[in-house]
């Protein structure tokens, strides 16, 4: 044989190979789809959670603001009086008269 003929026989490749590596290419192309997906899902999660760790940030500082509002004696006394309808020694209570 010369040898031109054996480089040729060198070079032919098995299709045994070729289909394995098809299957090797379109398996890591649907494994990366996947983990972009998943990327992508994941970021979207963050954000939400970041967004609603903020929200519940927020409310919690108003509730402490509540607390230290309603522990001050100005307050509670406000609160008594317009909940309550108290009154301080001495003073007289007028209200409204309420149609029938």
């Amino acid at each position: 044989m010369s040898e031109r003929v054996k480089s040729r026989k060198k070079r032919r490749t098995n299709p045994l190979f070729i289909i394995l590596m098809g299957t090797a290419l379109i398996l890591a192309g649907s494994w990366t789809i996947q983990l972009i997906e998943m990327d992508q899902t994941m970021a979207k999660k963050k954000t939400d959670l970041i967004q609603q760790r903020s929200y519940i940030t927020a409310q919690n500082e108003k509730l402490r603001d509540d607390i230290e509002k309603l522990n001050t004696p100005s307050y509670i006394e406000q609160l008594a009086r317009d909940k309550l309808g108290l009154v301080r020694k001495g003073e007289i209570v007028i209200a409204p008269k309420q149609a029938d």
